[in-house]
């Protein structure tokens, strides 16, 4: 019963859609019909502008930690902890107030692995950032980085359920980027100077 509790908590938290709620705030358009048409802070930054990505950054940040916070109040055990990690991903991807069209998930899982460790979420953010430079694209460098967790974990012995639960999300973060993965490989996907020259002249 805990459990479910933990769960239902961390998806309905993962569902609050910071994106589409700042993104109408500042400017009044929704991130579904702009822009990429992604409910992410990076379409935020795009239709939207700096303050309403930074906003939406930290609110998904933020979700990511309250789930863990909420695990860990009802005395979870591990398994309990990563269902809840996984499901405030999943709430983020799929939210139920925007009909189960959301994000990709990247700032929410930041949010959950500072939750689980502040030291370990810092190292994997130290590797996004690294995997992005090495690739030089944004999408293709954070799967990448979705796909190193797990292997991180593995190396820093985590216990069982922890990899589980970054293998699972590492699919996730593979299907709700696959869209982009096409681009990337049919060599449309613009590189992160690239689309930051594009948003630079635009702005």
């Amino acid at each position: 019963m805990t459990i479910a509790v933990s769960v239902i908590a961390a998806y309905l938290i993962g569902s609050i859609p910071f994106s589409f709620i700042f993104s109408r705030l500042r400017r009044g358009v929704d991130p579904r019909h702009h822009g990429t048409k992604n409910v992410g802070a990076t379409n935020t930054l795009i239709i939207a502008g700096k303050l309403a990505a930074l906003l939406a950054v930290l609110g998904d940040i933020a979700k990511g930690i309250a789930a863990i916070m909420i695990a860990r109040y009802l005395g979870l055990n591990d398994w309990g902890m990563a269902l809840t990690a996984l499901t405030v991903i999943v709430g983020h991807d799929f939210p139920l107030f925007l009909g189960f069209k959301g994000g990709k998930g990247v700032a929410t899982t930041a949010g959950v692995l500072f939750g689980l460790d502040w030291i370990f979420g810092g190292l994997i953010t130290l590797l996004w950032v690294l995997c992005m430079l090495l690739v030089r694209y944004f999408i293709p460098g954070s799967v990448l980085a979705f796909l190193l967790v797990p292997l991180v974990m593995w190396l820093g012995s985590w216990r069982s359920p922890f990899i589980i639960f970054a293998l699972a999300n590492a699919v996730l973060a593979i299907f709700v980027h696959r869209k982009d993965l096409e681009r990337f490989f049919s060599g449309k996907e613009a590189t992160i100077q690239e689309a930051v020259a594009k948003y630079l002249k635009k702005s």
